[in-house]
């Protein structure tokens, strides 16, 4: 992801919003915001999840997940800006796959600073248990 002059509260709502639209419409293309020294997990609350390390991993599990026609409604996005000139990002949401049911999520991303933007260093997921 570029960062063409953008402040970091920008560059968090662009690529949120460029993140959960490729989700929805090309998933098999998510691999593409991490690289190898990327980690992934994702799990429902109170259970332990697997840590995945490395573009390969992420996207081996991202594909387990089988992402389809999977829409997202944001209603919260935090960021600051963190070491290195990084941006940490906490989004709330709900989130349906396949059609189903939509669950209330927490997603923290993250973004390192690299020569021509930010590559996804750290993706934690968290589906809430409802009420």
């Amino acid at each position: 992801m570029s960062d063409k002059k953008f402040s970091p509260f920008e560059v968090s709502w662009l690529f949120v919003q460029e993140y959960y639209t490729i989700m929805n419409n090309s998933p098999e293309k998510l691999h593409q915001f991490y690289n190898k020294d990327s980690y992934y997990c994702n799990g429902s609350e109170g259970e332990s999840s697997k840590i995945y390390h490395g573009q390969s991993e992420i996207n081996k599990r991202i594909k387990e997940l089988e992402y389809e026609d999977c829409k997202v409604l944001v209603s919260n996005v935090d960021s600051q800006v963190s070491s290195n000139d990084g941006i940490i990002i906490q989004v709330l949401g709900e989130m349906s796959n396949k059609g189903g049911a939509s669950h209330k999520f927490a997603q923290t991303f993250f973004l390192a600073k690299q020569p021509n933007g930010y590559f996804v260093l750290n993706d934690i997921i968290r589906f809430l248990k409802e009420d």
